[in-house]
């Protein structure tokens, strides 16, 4: 996101700590604007951990008040965290609990000031004072017996077009609910109140505690395209027969494909957000996906066009088609099959023609 000295920039971490910089060759962390969440064991009041994922600049409050920028979050809520918070079941042999059990993520939004940058849940306005404002969330409570992960897991960078503002988010586990990428959209000027989920080709009214609503399963768009994967980031290039969205999401080999099976970080292109074009590799790479040994990968990929126009970097700068951008990712070099904290953030340029 631009800022009035340069730019901020993200790596997500459930301890939020922005990058600052003049521009994006020199960055530098900012500790003393590291927020992060309360860590409730209630898993109703979606405040346990949550990583700032998307940001929207929002419009001042009122005269002499500061600016503000929302972000959009990835709330996981795991119960094994808490005491007596996880009743699920061991593994068929008894010895570790299963993979996923008790995760129940949601995406919440969170606000900051400008130049602070200290992200706060933002309350919800019907409810609980104590409870976070709910973005997009599975509408059945949260169960301590199940095994799979639950809810809405990820959220795409923001994408802002006239006086809205649109992200994909990805959810799977949800009774009724198909696993893939759903789109949000909402007034700029609303931001704070809620996001629509399109369902049924239209947006569904937003629910009376400000989220999206489910009352009816989101459309999952992309589906066949991105094959079951969250789209990490979304990038506008303008071309000659109009604007086109590039999508990119990592994608890994099943354990039982052939060794020749493409795997890395591919990209699907659209001319209106919901209907995608085949997937094309865009690098290749070993993803993380539960690998069976050491070794070095890659996730989280994500398209930013130094010069864009845009203060959220969500179009590039060329009008003629031929974008001249980066490919940023997280490497994790792993010692052993864990994710470890042992990660760098690269980026690589890439060029992606009309």
């Amino acid at each position: 996101m631009r800022t009035e000295g340069g730019v901020l920039l993200l790596a997500a971490h459930f301890i939020n700590i922005p990058l600052l910089g003049t521009d994006f060759n020199h960055l530098a962390p900012s500790c003393s604007a590291a927020s992060r969440g309360m860590e409730a064991a209630d898993p109703a009041s979606f405040q346990d951990k949550f990583w700032v994922q998307a940001l929207l600049p929002l419009p001042p409050a009122g005269p002499g008040r500061p600016r503000r920028v929302l972000g959009l979050a990835s709330h996981e809520y795991m119960g094994w965290r808490h005491p007596e918070r996880c009743a699920a079941p061991f593994d068929g042999a008894g010895r570790r609990p299963a993979a996923f059990r008790c995760w129940y993520s949601a995406i919440t939004a969170v606000v900051a000031e400008v130049g602070d940058w200290r992200f706060q849940p933002v309350p919800s306005s019907s409810r609980s004072p104590n409870q976070a404002s709910v973005v997009a969330a599975s509408p059945y409570p949260y169960d301590p017996t199940v095994t799979a992960r639950t809810g809405f897991f990820s959220v795409s960078n923001v994408l802002i077009e006239g006086e809205h503002a649109f992200a994909l988010v990805y959810t799977e586990g949800i009774a009724g609910q198909p696993r893939g990428n759903c789109l949000l959209r909402t007034r700029i000027t609303e931001a704070l109140a809620g996001w629509q989920l399109l369902s049924r080709g239209e947006y569904a009214p937003r629910a009376e505690n400000n989220a999206a609503s489910l009352d009816r399963p989101c459309d999952v768009v992309g589906n066949g395209v991105f094959g079951g994967a969250p789209v990490r980031s979304v990038l506008r290039i303008e071309g000659s027969s109009g604007p086109s969205w590039v999508a990119v999401f990592t994608r890994a080999a099943p354990r039982d494909a052939p060794a020749s099976t493409p795997e890395g970080v591919f990209y699907s292109r659209s001319r209106d957000l919901r209907n995608w074009e085949p997937a094309k590799q865009l690098w290749a790479m070993r993803p993380f996906r539960s690998q069976p040994e050491a070794g070095v990968y890659y996730e989280y990929p994500s398209l930013l066009d130094h010069a864009s126009p845009s203060a959220v970097f969500d179009r590039t700068a060329d009008d003629q088609g031929k974008a001249e951008v980066h490919l940023y990712l997280t490497r994790l070099n792993l010692t052993d099959r864990k994710r470890g904290l042992d990660r760098d953030l690269v980026r690589i340029p890439v060029h992606i023609a009309p």
